[in-house]
Protein backbone atom coordinates (compact mmCIF):
# COMPACT_ATOMS: atom_id res chain seq x y z
CA UNK A 1 0.00 0.00 0.00
CA UNK A 2 1.06 3.53 -0.58
CA UNK A 3 1.89 5.68 2.34
CA UNK A 4 -0.32 8.85 2.17
CA UNK A 5 2.52 10.83 3.60
CA UNK A 6 4.71 10.06 0.57
CA UNK A 7 2.12 10.62 -2.16
CA UNK A 8 3.40 13.26 -4.55
CA UNK A 9 0.83 15.30 -6.37
CA UNK A 10 1.78 16.15 -9.92
CA UNK A 11 -1.20 18.40 -10.78
CA UNK A 12 -0.42 22.06 -11.40
CA UNK A 13 -1.60 24.57 -8.78
CA UNK A 14 -5.03 25.97 -9.54
CA UNK A 15 -5.20 29.64 -10.43
CA UNK A 16 -7.65 31.84 -8.55
CA UNK A 17 -8.99 35.36 -8.94
CA UNK A 18 -10.40 37.62 -6.26
CA UNK A 19 -13.34 39.73 -7.58
CA UNK A 20 -13.02 42.13 -4.62
CA UNK A 21 -9.39 43.27 -4.94
CA UNK A 22 -8.71 41.70 -8.39
CA UNK A 23 -5.71 39.73 -7.13
CA UNK A 24 -4.60 36.78 -9.27
CA UNK A 25 -2.95 34.08 -7.17
CA UNK A 26 -2.80 30.36 -6.48
CA UNK A 27 -5.95 29.07 -4.91
CA UNK A 28 -5.72 28.30 -1.21
CA UNK A 29 -7.55 25.37 0.36
CA UNK A 30 -9.98 27.70 2.15
CA UNK A 31 -10.92 29.51 -1.13
CA UNK A 32 -10.12 32.89 0.47
CA UNK A 33 -8.02 35.70 -0.93
CA UNK A 34 -4.63 36.09 0.82
CA UNK A 35 -4.85 39.87 0.45
CA UNK A 36 -8.40 40.81 1.48
CA UNK A 37 -9.79 37.55 2.86
CA UNK A 38 -12.83 37.52 0.55
CA UNK A 39 -14.02 34.41 -1.35
CA UNK A 40 -12.24 33.86 -4.66
CA UNK A 41 -13.16 32.46 -8.06
CA UNK A 42 -11.30 30.14 -10.38
CA UNK A 43 -11.58 32.41 -13.42
CA UNK A 44 -11.27 36.14 -13.80
CA UNK A 45 -14.35 37.95 -15.04
CA UNK A 46 -14.21 39.72 -18.35
CA UNK A 47 -13.99 43.55 -18.14
CA UNK A 48 -17.44 43.87 -19.69
CA UNK A 49 -18.94 41.54 -17.09
CA UNK A 50 -17.22 43.42 -14.27
CA UNK A 51 -18.32 46.87 -15.35
CA UNK A 52 -21.79 46.08 -16.62
CA UNK A 53 -24.30 47.90 -14.41
CA UNK A 54 -27.12 46.03 -12.82
CA UNK A 55 -30.18 45.94 -15.07
CA UNK A 56 -32.52 48.78 -14.26
CA UNK A 57 -36.13 49.33 -15.18
CA UNK A 58 -36.22 51.88 -17.96
CA UNK A 59 -38.77 54.46 -16.88
CA UNK A 60 -40.87 56.07 -19.55
CA UNK A 61 -41.84 59.73 -19.54
CA UNK A 62 -44.92 60.10 -17.30
CA UNK A 63 -48.18 60.13 -19.20
CA UNK A 64 -49.56 62.83 -16.90
CA UNK A 65 -46.80 65.22 -17.98
CA UNK A 66 -47.68 64.64 -21.63
CA UNK A 67 -51.34 65.40 -20.87
CA UNK A 68 -50.29 68.58 -19.05
CA UNK A 69 -48.19 69.58 -22.06
CA UNK A 70 -51.20 69.23 -24.34
CA UNK A 71 -53.32 71.38 -22.00
CA UNK A 72 -50.65 74.06 -21.85
CA UNK A 73 -50.26 74.17 -25.63
CA UNK A 74 -54.03 74.44 -26.15
CA UNK A 75 -54.24 77.18 -23.52
CA UNK A 76 -51.35 79.05 -25.10
CA UNK A 77 -53.03 78.79 -28.51
CA UNK A 78 -56.28 80.19 -27.17
CA UNK A 79 -54.45 83.07 -25.49
CA UNK A 80 -52.53 83.72 -28.71
CA UNK A 81 -55.80 84.10 -30.61
CA UNK A 82 -57.07 86.46 -27.93
CA UNK A 83 -53.79 88.39 -28.06
CA UNK A 84 -54.19 88.91 -31.80
CA UNK A 85 -57.70 90.30 -31.32
CA UNK A 86 -56.88 92.63 -28.42
CA UNK A 87 -56.59 96.37 -29.07
CA UNK A 88 -53.06 97.71 -28.77
CA UNK A 89 -52.22 98.75 -25.21
CA UNK A 90 -54.93 96.78 -23.42
CA UNK A 91 -52.71 94.65 -21.08
CA UNK A 92 -51.29 93.23 -24.31
CA UNK A 93 -47.65 92.52 -23.42
CA UNK A 94 -48.27 90.61 -20.16
CA UNK A 95 -50.65 88.43 -22.18
CA UNK A 96 -47.93 87.84 -24.77
CA UNK A 97 -45.57 86.74 -21.99
CA UNK A 98 -48.19 84.25 -20.78
CA UNK A 99 -48.60 82.91 -24.34
CA UNK A 100 -44.86 82.36 -24.72
CA UNK A 101 -44.50 80.66 -21.33
CA UNK A 102 -47.44 78.32 -21.91
CA UNK A 103 -46.36 77.45 -25.45
CA UNK A 104 -42.70 76.80 -24.62
CA UNK A 105 -43.45 74.81 -21.48
CA UNK A 106 -46.18 72.80 -23.18
CA UNK A 107 -44.00 71.92 -26.17
CA UNK A 108 -41.14 70.84 -23.90
CA UNK A 109 -43.49 68.53 -22.02
CA UNK A 110 -44.78 67.09 -25.28
CA UNK A 111 -41.17 66.56 -26.38
CA UNK A 112 -40.56 64.73 -23.07
CA UNK A 113 -38.01 67.14 -21.61
CA UNK A 114 -37.66 66.14 -17.95
CA UNK A 115 -36.58 69.60 -16.80
CA UNK A 116 -39.89 71.02 -18.02
CA UNK A 117 -41.73 69.01 -15.36
CA UNK A 118 -39.91 70.78 -12.54
CA UNK A 119 -40.20 74.14 -14.29
CA UNK A 120 -43.98 73.65 -14.57
CA UNK A 121 -44.28 72.93 -10.84
CA UNK A 122 -42.16 75.95 -9.88
CA UNK A 123 -44.07 78.29 -12.19
CA UNK A 124 -47.42 76.99 -10.91
CA UNK A 125 -46.41 77.64 -7.30
CA UNK A 126 -45.08 81.12 -8.13
CA UNK A 127 -48.26 81.99 -10.04
CA UNK A 128 -50.46 80.77 -7.18
CA UNK A 129 -48.48 82.87 -4.69
CA UNK A 130 -48.71 85.99 -6.89
CA UNK A 131 -52.46 85.65 -7.42
CA UNK A 132 -53.11 84.96 -3.73
CA UNK A 133 -50.92 87.87 -2.68
CA UNK A 134 -52.68 90.22 -5.07
CA UNK A 135 -56.12 89.18 -3.82
CA UNK A 136 -55.09 89.67 -0.20
CA UNK A 137 -53.56 93.07 -1.01
CA UNK A 138 -56.75 94.13 -2.78
CA UNK A 139 -58.91 93.31 0.24
CA UNK A 140 -56.41 94.39 2.91
CA UNK A 141 -54.25 97.09 1.28
CA UNK A 142 -52.74 98.28 4.56
CA UNK A 143 -51.79 94.84 5.83
CA UNK A 144 -48.19 94.95 4.60
CA UNK A 145 -45.99 97.06 2.37
CA UNK A 146 -45.82 96.27 -1.33
CA UNK A 147 -42.34 94.80 -2.09
CA UNK A 148 -42.73 95.24 -5.86
CA UNK A 149 -42.10 98.43 -7.85
CA UNK A 150 -45.19 100.22 -9.14
CA UNK A 151 -44.45 99.28 -12.78
CA UNK A 152 -44.16 95.58 -11.97
CA UNK A 153 -47.27 95.68 -9.80
CA UNK A 154 -49.23 97.38 -12.57
CA UNK A 155 -48.15 94.74 -15.09
CA UNK A 156 -49.13 91.91 -12.77
CA UNK A 157 -52.53 93.43 -12.15
CA UNK A 158 -53.07 93.84 -15.88
CA UNK A 159 -52.41 90.12 -16.26
CA UNK A 160 -54.24 88.92 -13.16
CA UNK A 161 -57.21 91.29 -13.22
CA UNK A 162 -58.71 89.83 -16.32
CA UNK A 163 -61.95 91.33 -17.69
CA UNK A 164 -63.56 88.14 -16.37
CA UNK A 165 -63.02 88.23 -12.56
CA UNK A 166 -64.75 84.89 -12.02
CA UNK A 167 -61.88 83.28 -13.92
CA UNK A 168 -59.56 83.44 -10.90
CA UNK A 169 -60.96 80.28 -9.22
CA UNK A 170 -60.63 78.46 -12.53
CA UNK A 171 -57.08 79.76 -12.83
CA UNK A 172 -56.20 78.32 -9.42
CA UNK A 173 -57.85 75.04 -10.45
CA UNK A 174 -55.75 75.05 -13.63
CA UNK A 175 -52.56 75.44 -11.59
CA UNK A 176 -53.57 72.67 -9.18
CA UNK A 177 -54.46 70.37 -12.06
CA UNK A 178 -51.11 70.96 -13.77
CA UNK A 179 -49.22 70.20 -10.55
CA UNK A 180 -51.17 66.96 -10.16
CA UNK A 181 -50.33 65.97 -13.72
CA UNK A 182 -46.60 66.76 -13.76
CA UNK A 183 -45.73 65.81 -10.18
CA UNK A 184 -44.47 62.25 -9.78
CA UNK A 185 -45.84 59.50 -12.00
CA UNK A 186 -49.64 59.88 -11.86
CA UNK A 187 -51.99 57.17 -13.06
CA UNK A 188 -55.62 56.96 -14.10
CA UNK A 189 -57.53 58.56 -11.22
CA UNK A 190 -54.96 61.27 -10.59
CA UNK A 191 -54.67 62.10 -14.29
CA UNK A 192 -58.47 62.34 -14.55
CA UNK A 193 -58.58 64.63 -11.49
CA UNK A 194 -55.87 66.88 -12.91
CA UNK A 195 -57.68 67.17 -16.25
CA UNK A 196 -61.00 67.96 -14.53
CA UNK A 197 -59.32 70.74 -12.53
CA UNK A 198 -57.43 72.24 -15.48
CA UNK A 199 -59.99 71.82 -18.27
CA UNK A 200 -62.52 74.52 -17.22
CA UNK A 201 -60.04 77.36 -17.69
CA UNK A 202 -58.93 75.93 -21.04
CA UNK A 203 -62.56 75.77 -22.20
CA UNK A 204 -63.19 79.36 -21.02
CA UNK A 205 -60.15 80.66 -22.89
CA UNK A 206 -61.09 78.83 -26.09
CA UNK A 207 -64.66 80.15 -25.88
CA UNK A 208 -63.50 83.73 -25.27
CA UNK A 209 -60.87 83.53 -28.03
CA UNK A 210 -63.45 82.67 -30.70
CA UNK A 211 -66.24 84.83 -29.26
CA UNK A 212 -64.31 88.12 -29.64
Amino acid sequence: MLDPCHVVTTSAPEAAFCPSCELKHTRRPDWLCPRCGMPVETEARSPRAQRAPAPRYEQKFPRGSTVAGALLVVSGGALAIGFAKLPIGEHRWPLLAAVVILAVLGLELLLKVSFARWAAVVLAVVAAVLVSEDLIRDRLPDLFRDPLPAVVRHGLRDLIRDPLPTKIPFFMGFLAGCVLLVGGRPRGVRIATGVLLAAPLVIIEITRAFAR
